[in-house]
């Protein structure tokens, strides 16, 4: 499939799912066709660079993931070293992949050499991670108490959905999920900003939090079509990933820049 051809198919297809109101006023259009497509005209002249970026990054991971594999068939502390620095530099590879994504945002010109240029980040991004899973971890703490409450004591028996018992426990995991999905959308941008400003920990989070205020449903909404485009990307032989998940990197920080200009009092 050509660029154009897939360009024009983004462009028809998104519009099927433009069915939340343009937001009016001083609040900004969350237009999912004008973010895509901006998206992708920021992406076109630059596609051999990010294509080249995620092809380096996947090669690496298997090669890596490969030799972990075989080191932890002996768990030894040097094969738990190697497999704790493999982590990190795929850690740094990724905030490498946002500053370039950034770069091009701002009209600047990326280079891959950019990749590796985030190294110094690593711990910061950690220490920023951490924190954000003990939010979540905190927002569905209510539900997973409940969950474990209401799981049977007699394992020999397990509930079935349409049991009183099966019933029961849709209610503890909508408690876990809901809470859960609606603080990563809140906090997604937080590596972001972290890359972006190079700010603290907390500011990082903080900032997130604030320029996604009031846009979780559009969020939600434009993160469901963007997997709906990598899933059918996927089917002639996931070739079609090569461009979605440039496409989708790129959508993400086209967002974080857009909502970072227009936040929602």
């Amino acid at each position: 499939m050509s660029a154009n051809s897939l360009e024009k198919s983004i462009i028809i297809n998104i519009n099927d799912f433009n069915f939340i109101p343009a937001i009016k006023g001083n609040l900004m259009d969350f237009s999912k066709r004008e973010i895509i497509t901006s998206s992708w005209n920021i992406l076109k002249p630059n596609l051999g660079l990010l294509v080249l970026a995620i092809v380096f990054i996947f090669a690496l991971n298997l090669f890596l993931g490969i030799i972990q594999e075989r080191l932890l068939e002996d768990v030894t502390f040097q094969s738990i070293l190697f497999t704790v620095a493999a982590y990190l530099f795929q850690m740094g590879l990724n905030l490498g992949m946002l500053r370039i994504c950034l770069n091009l945002i701002h009209n600047k010109e990326g280079e891959f050499h950019q990749l590796f240029g985030s190294f110094n980040l690593l711990i910061p991004y950690l220490m920023s991670s951490l924190f954000v899973i003990l939010i979540l971890l905190a927002a569905a703490s209510p539900g997973i108490a409940l969950l474990l409450s209401s799981i049977s004591v007699d394992f020999g028996t397990l509930p079935t959905i349409d049991s009183l018992e099966g019933v029961s426990m849709v209610i503890p995991l909508l408690i876990i999920f809901i809470p859960f999905v609606y603080i990563s959308l809140r906090l997604q941008f937080y590596d972001y900003f972290l890359v972006d400003e190079e700010c603290g920990i907390i500011d990082a989070v903080k900032k997130s939090a604030a320029i996604t205020k009031g846009y979780v449903m559009e969020l939600f909404l434009l993160g469901t079509v963007m997997s709906i485009i990598v899933l059918i990307s996927i089917i002639p032989l996931g070739a079609g990933l090569l461009i979605s998940i440039p496409l989708a990197t790129m959508v993400n920080t086209y967002v974080y820049e857009k909502l970072k200009k227009h936040p929602k009092d």
